[in-house]
């Protein structure tokens, strides 16, 4: 679980070996590419809430983003 205020721009780094996705749990909130080791993905939060999300191609995977306005 990661906390934040919102405007934050919050940026993933796949440091594993293998694939992995951020995928918002609505999957139309935010979602990357397939992410391999090394690639990052950004995304701004411009509004207060909690963010929960899992990578597609381990589900089991799961955090979340809670944005404190």
């Amino acid at each position: 679980t990661l906390t934040v205020p919102v405007g934050t721009e919050v940026t993933w780094e796949n440091r594993d070996d293998i694939p992995h996705t951020v995928t918002s749990d609505d999957k139309t909130t935010f979602a990357s590419s397939l992410l391999d080791t090394g690639d990052t993905f950004s995304f701004t939060f411009n509004e207060a809430g909690t963010f929960d999300y899992f990578c597609s191609v381990h589900p089991t995977m799961t955090a979340k983003v809670i944005v404190q306005g």
